[in-house]
């Protein structure tokens, strides 16, 4: 009888070994320490648990191809879920995008609460490449487009970096936010996701989760938990 557990690890580890092998090719003469592991289980839960690790990592970055139509409202995306569910920032990357290093760096903002934790790994990608941050607020019928202390709090975690803030009223906020994306010629998306309570995610959907199954630019999903 044949396991079949342990053919599909096989297979996926050999898939796997394959994939690195083409990553160290193609950036052949540089120190990269790429390791390879096989796990099974739910992808969320899976990523979840290096969270463990000595040495957690910094991100996730992971390949999209979207959804849409039936598959997004039955499925969504393992980026999406990944997004959701897990603690990580996570980077994603459309399958026909093209690295350049990112010249303007667009991030929405909701005019909540930002740290530096959060927010960290906007600022290193934006100090390593010296890229211009549009700061685009969200804004809606709940809220208000005055100052607050949040605001505040931002400015002074930009200090030292190029940035500009606009306003972005739009019932459809992933739309709004593309199309400004592409006006702009940005180079990166860059959103925070807050994680809320059950009760609260039902009925708020994730504008992250969903930019990352729409979105044509790379896109960085920050992680902020709700006190």
């Amino acid at each position: 009888m044949w396991n079949m557990d342990d053919m599909l690890a096989r297979e996926a580890l050999a898939g796997a070994e394959a994939f690195a092998e083409v990553v160290r090719k193609e950036f052949a003469g540089e120190a990269i320490d790429l390791k390879v592991a096989c796990e099974h289980g739910d992808l969320p839960n899976v990523i979840e648990r290096y969270k463990s690790d000595q040495e957690p990592p910094a991100c996730v970055v992971m390949g999209t191809q979207g959804a849409s139509g039936l598959q997004e409202v039955l499925f969504g995306s393992n980026t999406a879920s990944v997004i959701k569910q897990g603690s990580f920032p996570v980077i994603a990357v459309p399958r026909d995008a093209i690295f350049s290093a990112p010249k303007r760096i667009m991030f929405a903002h909701d005019g909540g609460a930002v740290n530096e934790t959060a927010l960290l790994p906007l600022l290193q990608i934006a100090r390593r490449f010296g890229s211009e941050v549009r700061i685009v607020r969200v804004v809606n019928e709940d809220s208000t487009t005055q100052a607050n202390a949040h605001d505040a709090d931002l400015e002074q975690l930009l200090h030292g970096l190029q940035h500009t803030s606009q306003f972005l009223s739009h019932e459809e906020v992933e739309t709004g936010l593309s199309g400004l994306a592409a006006q702009a010629s940005a180079d990166m998306l860059v959103v925070l996701h807050r994680k809320r309570s059950i009760f609260q995610s039902l009925f708020k959907r994730s504008t992250a989760a969903a930019l990352a199954m729409h979105t044509h630019l790379p896109l960085l999903a920050l992680q902020h938990v709700e006190n």
